[in-house]
């Protein structure tokens, strides 16, 4: 069979509209519902500018009511109703590929599906580390600045791991129980491999199927569960690998993107391979991904915030009460 070209095939609306759509398709958050489009968050993110800010209305509070008279000069009192708000940063990303590399694996009966597809798959997978990276972040923020109320640790650093330190029914209720009567609301929950192979082990994973039989999603507790190694244990202390497991509520990230000025292109490099030639592919992004009660208060050493930056407790402020985040943290020895 012939060798597939880039060039043959690369129409620049086809391959936009086929990479997003596979990008939309194998992200495991947005399938799950933790991470929803928001046209606000769109605009914000075609805007033009990296920092804009979502407007919202502190809660009401539950302190006691009025209660009526037939006093006419006896007025009530009135509370407040106080706005605030979320700061939200883009993230403006791009990827390049040769054509050296991908072309080879591109003599398929739908060449165009085949680098929609894997496109797709890369910002997938990049955003979703994003997602994590941010989650991380958030915990770190919770245990620095808000009396870790978000989360559950049973891990250990010295002594012996018992099964009380690992992954279990018991420690994911008490994760659960950080929302307290909230707790109903988190209806997913990611984790890494090596967590869910226990699950596995114990017999409590469950496999929701379809009408013919095949398996749609994994559900433990009546949760929908997320896999994903991105979730990599802290190993500062060697014998004690702690894991954190997420709990989400749906919606718990509204999300954007944008159009860059050019959002995908090809290159020709005449002189490389000594003359024979190279085609490379652009796929540039302009994205996102912001949890709902948290503001972004730190500033990207570039114009967007890389993982490591996502995840320091200095990136995030919590600007909801603790029951109105949809997520809760767990952390384990395994």
């Amino acid at each position: 069979m012939a060798t597939v070209q880039l060039a043959d095939i690369y129409n620049p609306v086809a391959y936009a509209t086929g990479a997003q759509e596979a990008q939309v398709e194998l992200n495991a958050f947005i399938q799950s519902g933790i991470v929803t489009a928001d046209p606000r968050v769109s605009t914000f993110a075609s805007s033009g500018g990296s920092l804009n800010e979502i407007a919202f209305i502190k809660p009401l509070g539950t302190d006691e009511p009025n209660y009526s008279n037939d006093d006419p000069t006896d007025d009530s009192a009135t509370s407040k109703i106080v706005g605030a708000k979320m700061s939200v940063r883009s993230a403006f990303q791009n990827k390049s590929w040769s054509v050296m590399d991908l072309a080879q694996q591109l003599a398929l009966a739908k060449p165009t599906e085949g680098i929609t597809s894997r496109v797709g798959q890369y910002w997938a997978t990049a955003n979703e580390k994003r997602v994590i990276a941010t989650t991380l972040g958030l915990m770190a923020d919770n245990e620095a600045n808000d009396s870790g109320d978000m989360v559950h640790d049973v891990s250990i650093t010295s002594g012996t791991i018992e099964d009380d330190n690992r992954i279990g029914s018991d420690a994911i209720i008490d994760a659960v129980q950080t929302m307290g009567d909230h707790g109903e609301n988190l209806k997913v929950i990611a984790m890494h491999s090596l967590q869910y192979s226990k699950l596995q082990k114990l017999n409590v994973i469950q496999f929701t199927t379809d009408s013919n039989g095949e398996v749609m999603f994994t559900v433990y507790q009546g949760k929908r569960v997320i896999v994903d190694d991105a979730l990599v244990p802290d190993t500062s202390t060697p014998s004690f690998p702690v894991y954190t497991t997420i709990l989400f509520s749906e919606g718990a990230f509204v999300a954007g993107e944008g159009m860059p000025l050019n959002a995908s292109e090809l290159f020709r490099n005449p002189d490389a391979g000594n003359g024979g030639g190279e085609q490379k592919l652009y796929s540039r992004r302009t994205d996102i991904q912001h949890p709902l009660g948290f503001s972004c208060v730190g500033t990207p050493a570039g114009e967007s915030l890389t993982l490591a930056e996502l995840s320091l407790a200095a990136t995030w402020d919590r600007v909801w009460e603790r029951k109105n985040v949809g997520m809760a943290f767990l952390k384990t020895n395994a």
